[in-house]
């Protein structure tokens, strides 16, 4: 009778240790700030990324925790400093392809693409997918997407009335912007929220086009600018003659909206909803 209970007991913990092997997320080095951003959301914290500083200024949320390394640049991150932090596993970004001979001597590194084939919501969830796959956190995966989802029609129903298209910009300087157009985070965002986007032009693989100002002429569009302008811009615009006119052919005053990383997955999508949200808001309240 012992000898039975021993054994079974032996049995369970044997099934509980694997199970918690298959559960337990592995160190992760995350350069891009793409899947920092989802692996925070996805409730991992990396052991490192890559220029900490900078995504607190360009992506802000979920903040990285004070606990997770700063191993230096995106493009030449510390090697020394990473060896000795042993992660199981690194994720890149096809941009950064050339260093994985040098990090796949620390460990395995895994490139995980995004803007490849065009973005949209549909890519957002499969990135998300592959991410949690890496992090041994599918079914927390599926959580993000659902909860986004849920997130994206509340924040729908919020939006007042009839909105004319968007037109999504970011200043180069006073008289050239990016415009983001159907195949960009921001786009993908906005669908979700049945709004429309006003640039329907071709863009590059990253979603936007640069532009003159003077090719915004002739859209009927709300404006609905990004930060942060170059220093001066703002500035410039308030007697830019040029800048005047269009705004007022728009018939809409622009909304100014805080920094969103236009380069990121769910996370970023879900800032940029709220914002947006927000600002239509706002206005419908001042009209």
């Amino acid at each position: 009778m012992i000898k039975s209970s021993f054994l079974t007991l032996v049995v369970w913990l044997t099934a509980a240790m694997m199970s918690a092997s298959v559960s337990a997320s592995p160190r992760i080095l995350s350069l891009d700030w793409t899947q920092t951003e989802t692996l925070l959301a996805l409730g991992v914290t990396p052991v490192a990324v890559a220029q900490k500083a900078d995504y607190n200024s360009w992506v802000k949320a979920p903040p990285i925790p004070e606990k997770t390394v700063d191993i230096g640049l995106r493009t030449q991150p510390n090697m020394e400093r990473l060896a000795e932090l042993h992660p199981d596993k690194i994720l890149i970004s096809p941009i950064f392809k050339a260093m994985k001979p040098k990090l796949s001597t620390i460990a395995p590194v895994s490139s995980i693409p995004l803007y490849e084939s065009g973005l949209s919501w549909a890519s957002l969830k499969t990135v998300t997918r592959q991410i949690a796959r890496e992090a041994n956190r599918p079914e927390a995966g599926e959580t993000l997407i659902a909860n986004a989802k849920q997130q994206l029609a509340s924040l729908r129903d919020t939006i007042p009335g009839e909105q004319p298209p968007l037109l999504m910009i970011q200043f180069l300087d006073a008289n050239h912007v990016r415009v983001f157009g159907t195949n960009s985070l921001y786009h993908a965002a906005i669908s979700e929220l049945g709004l429309s986007n006003a640039w329907q032009n071709t863009t590059n693989s990253w979603g936007f086009s640069m532009v003159s100002t003077r090719e915004l002429l002739d859209l009927d569009a709300q404006l609905v600018i990004v930060r942060p302008l170059p220093a001066g811009v703002e500035q410039t615009l308030q007697t830019n003659m040029f800048w005047q006119y269009l705004v007022k052919r728009t018939g809409h005053t622009p909304l100014m909206i805080d920094p969103v990383w236009s380069f990121g997955a769910i996370p970023s999508a879900l800032r940029f909803a709220r914002l947006v949200t927000a600002a239509l808001i706002d206005q419908g309240g001042q009209a």
